[in-house]
């Protein structure tokens, strides 16, 4: 039986955590923000119901309530021993936990990341700064296997967490750092429960491929921006939604003129991932005339596509608690922006390529959170890359040289 440890207690590591428990191996979990945390209701108890649809196009459902083996603020005792670490934050976390993490790695492990949005690259860098040549492996994935809202928590009564998953990926992409590491991370990967339902791990070509990969930032961005006036006065003013309704880019944000802003962002993130000679996950322009866009494909399949004459039907899509508002500080601007669009940005620059659509994207959101993502977000220092021409870091990126 593996032993998995899951970083983080948002959405997405409650999600890890429970299914691969219910998948029967041993899972813990460590919560890094004691004093304002997900975890209070549960300590005692290790509680986690894993409910909801869970669509998926290859009618994989595993719904139940399991007790984890530990949840703990201490990440030594987590990690100690353990086969496989699972890391579900926000990436700004990244720096703050790979400083503790790195020195207590040990020969073996293996380390996944969801998403990766460039951590690979980070938790390279300190291992290195910190002179450590543990043998582990890195691995990357371009999102979350799943769409998941912890719909219950810190409920002090019933000492039990609720996370709903509306949706299973049934493909997803991931690479190493390095990606010679690759065939080595596949031979083990099935040791992890929450892939089991994600029946086609795509390779992809290096963890840029992997960065540039997350459809987070060219799904989010640009529905909040452009759409910044009715989010603000969303339930506020009369006529403007309904203070009942919570505000959803999918449901409400979404149009014609939307989609092909994203895809425009698409299409420079394409000719990044050209300029340095790698893939990239593939996008059609139709998809993004799509109300569902891409998480459509992943609930019904590559043909699904559902028209903006069409409403979302929200009675099967992910849930929220009673009270949520839906605002410009959420991680669709204050992660994606600074994450995505900055290490876009910051890699474009080394080859020259345009980016005129992410760039006004970055302004805008500077504008309206009055800050600059550019020199607060991610950049080739981060990474470890700063020092490199393109085809070094590609070289880096495949081999570790």
């Amino acid at each position: 039986m593996s032993i998995i440890t899951v970083i983080g207690a948002g959405n997405g590591a409650h999600a890890l955590a429970a299914d691969c428990k219910l998948g029967g191996a041993e899972v813990r979990m460590y919560e890094f923000t004691r004093f304002n945390n997900k975890v209070k209701g549960i300590v005692d108890s290790r509680r986690i119901r894993f409910e909801g649809i869970e669509k998926n196009h290859e009618n994989f459902t595993r719904n139940g309530t399991v007790v984890l083996d530990m949840v703990t603020y201490d990440m030594k005792e987590a990690v100690l021993g353990s086969n496989h670490i699972l890391i579900s934050v926000q990436a700004q976390g990244f720096e703050e936990i790979f400083d503790e993490l790195a020195p207590l790695l040990e020969d073996g492990q293996t380390i996944s990341i969801f998403p990766d949005n460039y951590g690979s690259l980070i938790l390279r860098r300190i291992m290195k700064e910190k002179g450590l040549e543990t043998k582990v492996i890195i691995a990357g994935y371009s999102s979350l296997v799943y769409g998941a809202r912890l719909t219950d928590f810190n409920n002090l009564e019933t000492q039990t967490d609720v996370v709903n998953v509306m949706y299973r990926e049934n493909e997803i992409r991931v690479d190493t750092l390095p990606s010679s590491d690759f065939d080595s991370y596949m031979d083990i990967v099935k040791e992890i429960p929450a892939l089991d339902a994600t029946s086609n791990l795509i390779k992809g070509d290096t963890v840029l491929d992997i960065g540039l990969s997350n459809v987070n930032v060219l799904l989010h961005v640009p529905a909040v921006v452009l759409n910044v006036g009715t989010i603000e006065n969303w339930g506020m003013i009369p006529n403007i939604g309904s203070d009942e309704a919570v505000y959803d880019i999918y449901a409400h944000g979404v149009s014609p003129s939307v989609g092909r802003i994203q895809y425009s962002f698409y299409e420079e993130q394409v000719n990044i991932a050209k300029a340095f000679g790698v893939d990239i996950m593939p996008v059609e322009a139709d998809v993004l005339q799509s109300r569902m866009g891409l998480i459509g494909q992943i609930m019904f399949g590559e043909d699904f596509r559902q028209p903006f004459s069409e409403p979302l039907d929200q009675t099967t899509w992910l849930p929220v608690p009673k009270g949520t508002r839906f605002t410009t500080d959420s991680r669709y601007i204050t992660e994606d922006v600074p994450v995505g669009c900055s290490a876009a940005i910051s890699f474009a620059n080394v080859l020259d390529v345009k980016t005129p659509t992410i760039d006004a994207m970055t302004i805008l959101s500077n504008i309206m959170k009055e800050t600059d993502y550019l020199e607060s977000g991610f950049n080739l220092k981060n990474f470890g890359l700063e020092h490199m021409d393109a085809k070094e870091m590609i070289e880096f990126m495949r081999t570790g040289n």
